[in-house]
């Protein structure tokens, strides 16, 4: 195998691990994952320099290259998504708990704002029974 074909397909396998982990984002997921996205940071910077250089490769090898770099990106978009979700839920997550301690937080906006207080007029109370 091309040593260059090994290196994308080494890079896209240690995105495809992160990916994978992300699926259940957590610390510890994070934390571990670090090391699949060092591997893969690693292989691409050993392949840029290689493939900026090199001439003429068979054609055979260019289109599997370019399909590799292709689900490469694939699998960084992916990636990326993930970590977006995960940052997203985690800092409304905290929104939430930092509102925790106030009235409004039982009566929060889409926002994760405190909306205005629950009046505790008797008068307005609906009491259902079922």
């Amino acid at each position: 195998m091309n040593a260059e074909l090994g290196q994308i397909r080494t890079a896209r396998s240690s995105l495809q691990k992160f990916r994978l982990k992300l699926l259940r984002p957590s610390v510890v997921a994070l934390e571990s994952g670090s090391a699949d996205l060092v591997v893969a940071l690693e292989c691409l910077k050993w392949l840029e320099p290689v493939l900026a250089t090199r001439g003429q490769r068979p054609a055979a090898l260019e289109q599997a290259l370019e399909l590799e770099v292709s689900s490469l990106r694939r699998e960084l978009q992916q990636v990326n998504a993930l970590l977006e979700g995960a940052s997203n839920f985690y800092e409304g997550w905290a929104r939430l708990l930092s509102n925790a301690g106030d009235d409004g937080a039982a009566n929060y906006t889409a926002s994760g704002k405190p909306g205005a207080p629950i009046s505790n007029d008797s008068n307005n109370v609906v009491v259902i029974h079922g």
